[in-house]
This record gives structure tokens, C-alpha cells and sequence, in this order.
């Protein structure tokens, strides 16, 4: 019984890996918006989503049990707008597998700050993991070919700060971990998200909103409310190291996605620098 009940836990890590990479998807479908823009609605959707189910969960609203989080909670929320902006850019901008990729690099910067920001121990193959990853990273985007003034190039460089704020996102996580949930930490991140883009999102004409209402509302709720509500159902079950590893499944979409709905071409280099930098980040985790 026990068994089923984790690999119920592995399908719904899977499922929300999925989920957030069709983040990719809506993305390009979405016209007339910048990163920050889409960032923005992305977030006061997932904010709204959250606020709906916090009619049941009420954690979220008692914030006296938690008001000494208050302050970790808001640069968690920073840094995750940081992120989606970054992440959003470098889709725009890069291929949907480039972008994945370099976003879920993430667990190979914590491996080398956590030791001085968490006082965590440093992973055993964590240079190995670097190694495997910056090679990985070299040949799946191309990067010595790309044209320095080129579009290319800055989405690049977007995807790899994503994965630097990303970690700095995990790290505040995991200060949290044990005292305030899952799920309040994404509903705060989510409202910090909407306030601090709310400028980029008063830009927008009213007539654009509408055109991509019907992107903008499942964008929030299925790439960032249902994919977190899984995670955090499964994290009752599973211990942190086995959900890292099956999320993995998300970069792993995002080349697919790129393939086969946007005919992003599978070069052998992509395919091994692809396959190098998901060895490096299993190992980092495991």
C-alpha cells in the first residue's frame, strides 16, 4: 500500500513537471505582450487561484502564525518575479529547450552556495556536477556560434540568470522549510510576483488583455497554481531529493515541446549537452 501511495507521489511531480512546461506553450502563443507583462498576468491569475482555494486551506491568511517568515517570504517572492521575467524572456528569445534547460540549472548553484548561505555540506560530486553542466550548457545552446548582438545571445544569458535567481528562490525555500508551507510560500510568491510587475501590467492596452484572456487565464492556473498544487501533495510523501530528480521531467518537456510544436531542430551536440546537464543536476540531488 505504501508503494502505491509513492508512486502516486512520482506521477504527480510528473504531472506537475509537465504541467510547468507548457508554460513554453502559452507563452508563444501570446501576442503583443513583453516578458514582464506575461510574468505579471501570469501571477495575478495564480494569486487569484490561490486565493480562491484559500477558502479551505487558511493558512495563508493567518499571518500572526507565521509574521517572523514575513520578511523571508517577500524576497522569496522577488526572486521568483526575478525568475519569471528572466524565464519568459529567454523563451522569447532562445529555443523553448534552451530555456528549460538553463532555468532548472539552478540545483547545480546551490550545491556551491548553500555551504555558505545555508551552512549546508557541500554535495560530494558537486565539481563534477559543474563540469557536466557547463559543457552541457556550451553545446546545447551553441553559444560560441551565436552573433554577440544577436537576439539569440541575450535570451541565452536571460536563461542563465534564471537559473542563478531560481536558486537564490530555492534557497529562501528552504529557510522556510518546516515553517511555513508550500502552499503559502507560493501564494506569497505569487502576490509579490503581481506587485512588483504591476506597473509592467498597467501598461497594457485593455484590448490586448482581452485578445489573450483566453492564454492568460489557464497560463497562471495551470502553469503555476496546479503545477505547485501537485508538488505540494507530493512532498507529503516523498522526500525532497526524489522530487528534484523527477522534475527533471520539466526541462526535458520543454526540448520536446520545442520540437515537436515549434520544429526546433534536435542537433546531436543539443541532444548530449541535453543529456549532460540532466546527469549533472541527478547527480547534484541524489
Amino acid at each position: 500500500m505504501e508503494a502505491s501511495s509513492n508512486w502516486k507521489s512520482v506521477g504527480l511531480v510528473a504531472l506537475g513537471a509537465l504541467l510547468y512546461s507548457t508554460l513554453i506553450i502559452f507563452t508563444r502563443a501570446i501576442q503583443g505582450l513583453e516578458a514582464m507583462q506575461i510574468a505579471f498576468f501570469r501571477a495575478i491569475t495564480a494569486f487569484l487561484f490561490f486565493l480562491f482555494l484559500s477558502i479551505w486551506i487558511r493558512e495563508p491568511l493567518r499571518i500572526r502564525q507565521y509574521r517572523k517568515q514575513v520578511p523571508t517570504l517577500i524576497a522569496l517572492g522577488l526572486f521568483m518575479a526575478t525568475t519569471a521575467s528572466l524565464y519568459i524572456y529567454a523563451i522569447q528569445h532562445t529555443t523553448a529547450g534552451n530555456a528549460a534547460l538553463l532555468v532548472n540549472t539552478a540545483p547545480i548553484y546551490i550545491a556551491f552556495l548553500a555551504p555558505w548561505l545555508l551552512h549546508e555540506s557541500r554535495p560530494r560530486l558537486g565539481w563534477i556536477s559543474l563540469a557536466l553542466v557547463t559543457a552541457g550548457t556550451v553545446l546545447v545552446t551553441g553559444i560560441g556560434r551565436i552573433q554577440i548582438d544577436g537576439a539569440s545571445l541575450s535570451g541565452v544569458i536571460a536563461g542563465i540568470l534564471s537559473g542563478f535567481t531560481y536558486s537564490f528562490a530555492l534557497m529562501f525555500s528552504r529557510k522556510l522549510s518546516g515553517k511555513v508551507s508550500g502552499f503559502t510560500q507560493t501564494f506569497w510568491s505569487a502576490g509579490m510576483t503581481m506587485l512588483v510587475l504591476l506597473p509592467q501590467g498597467l501598461k497594457v492596452p485593455v484590448d490586448v488583455v482581452m485578445t489573450n484572456l483566453p492564454l492568460l487565464f489557464p497560463l497562471g492556473i495551470i502553469t503555476l497554481g496546479l503545477s505547485s498544487m501537485t508538488y505540494f501533495i507530493a512532498l507529503q510523501k516523498l522526500k525532497a531529493q526524489v522530487v528534484s530528480v523527477v522534475s527533471l521531467l520539466e526541462p526535458v518537456g520543454g526540448v520536446i515541446i520545442g520540437w515537436v510544436l515549434f520544429h526546433e531542430a534536435l542537433t546531436l551536440p543539443a541532444l548530449l549537452g541535453s543529456v549532460l546537464i540532466l546527469t549533472g543536476i541527478y547527480l547534484v540531488t541524489r
